[in-house]
């Protein structure tokens, strides 16, 4: 029996440390998808300010081609001014070639203006796209050293998987079942410790005769309150003081 107590409390301990294992593995996803999601943030700004200068340069050209037919009207029609001979004709003819005038130094001035917003929309993706390409390999080298972390973790849970089997083939099947049993419905603990009169799992005080009973260790009990295995395992100094 005391081969087997062993076995079980060694199956405990490597069952916690899956459990840590398990932890970290189920936290990486979201850590790799944090990562991720600053990668698309930090691209969708170079994205959007190059979107804004493809949509002023846009306009620009709209302004340029808008200003060039209207220059083109202007001339055709003071072309034809010499032809007219109704002073009042004339008057009106002229007053609609002003008004365009007027309307294509307004465009002038906006294609200038254009022209300086994508001089410094130009400017800024100077600074801009460094800045990103920087940002976005440093998020990329943290993004392999969490998954070359999850690659370790796999192979160390499959090494404890593999010693794990070890301790199951130590342990009968009956009791092996109902440590799987309990351990399902205590948060992943089947076995506690006993230890200054109570139960390490539950901290329940337990009774003297079942106590004394765990430290002989002829055979296996479980706690009257959490229904856990309870076993004794004895101090290094009390180990030396026995040899």
């Amino acid at each position: 029996m005391k081969d087997t107590i062993a076995a079980l409390w060694g199956l405990q301990k490597l069952d916690l440390e899956i459990i840590e294992f398990d932890k970290r593995l189920g936290e990486l996803p979201c850590k790799k998808q944090i990562l991720l999601e600053k990668i698309r943030e930090i691209e969708e700004q170079g994205k959007k300010k190059k979107e804004e200068l493809i949509s002023i340069e846009d306009e620009k050209n709209k302004l340029e081609k808008e200003i060039e037919e209207e220059a083109n009207k202007i001339k055709t029609v003071e072309s034809r001014l010499g032809f007219i001979r109704n002073p009042k004709e004339y008057q009106e003819v002229r007053k609609k070639v002003e008004l365009a005038k007027k309307a294509n130094k307004l465009r002038e001035d906006e294609v200038l203006k254009k022209m300086e917003q994508i001089e410094a929309i130009n400017r800024e993706l100077e600074t801009l796209i460094p800045k990103i390409e920087e940002e976005t390999k440093k998020i990329y080298e943290n993004l392999k050293i969490y998954e070359e972390e999850e690659l370790k973790l796999k192979d160390d849970r499959d090494i404890l998987l593999s010693r794990r089997e070890v301790y199951i083939s130590k342990i009968p099947d009956d009791i092996y079942k109902k440590y799987e049993t309990i351990r399902a419905k205590s948060r992943g603990i089947g076995v506690s410790q006993a230890k200054n009169e109570s139960c390490e799992g539950c901290f329940m005080n337990l009774p003297p005769q079942l106590y004394n009973l765990i430290l002989k260790g002829d055979n296996l009990y479980n706690c009257p309150y959490c229904q856990r295995f309870l076993v004794y395992i004895p101090e290094p100094e009390e180990e030396t003081q026995e040899e």
